[in-house]
């Protein structure tokens, strides 16, 4: 999408916002980008630059908690569904424990927990989950990371996520 464009109406593909967000994403890094160029060659490229470069980390931290928030929103999503499902069952002993966690809001349940009941705790997905958890919690909770995101690449892992996800229900 160019920037200026509107942005498309949600889907319900891999994750409801989230082409929206990755193209929000990238103008900004290309406006960031032509600002950076500026910066640089610019007569005064150097008190700039560094502002240029914090403007960069900071907008890739927060779009990348955006990404997080849609794959959440995901997660969310589909253990309701796991959950209403395993409750249907006919037979009580199957359906015991998802009784007992249909009974709350599956945002009562721990993040890591949700995505257990999706995944295999400690398989690659899983643990790549856990690791951009863990990435969002630093951000969410007011750590700003030194190191820079490339969150191009995080929407693929995200996006990847999503669908391979999908086949849980």
């Amino acid at each position: 999408m160019e920037p200026g464009t509107p942005p498309r109406s949600p889907r319900r593909g891999p994750v409801r916002h989230f082409d929206n967000v990755l193209s929000a994403y990238r103008a900004a890094a290309a406006d960031l980008d032509r600002r950076f160029l500026e910066a640089f060659f610019g007569e005064d490229g150097a008190p700039r630059l560094g502002d240029v470069e914090l403007w960069s980390r900071i907008s890739s931290q927060a779009y990348f908690a955006l990404l997080f928030s849609q794959l959440e929103t995901e997660i969310n999503e589909l253990c309701g569904a796991l959950i209403r499902h395993r409750r249907s069952g006919d037979d009580w002993m199957e359906r015991r424990a998802w009784e007992i966690l249909g009974q709350r809001d599956v945002r009562n349940i721990h993040f890591m927990d949700r995505v257990a009941l999706l995944t295999r705790k400690g398989g690659t997905v899983y643990n790549r989950i856990k690791e951009l958890y863990d990435t969002r919690n630093k951000i969410a909770h007011g750590d700003l990371l030194t190191e820079s995101l490339d969150v191009a690449d995080i929407a693929k892992d995200i996006e990847r996520i999503a669908v391979q996800l999908k086949g849980v229900t």
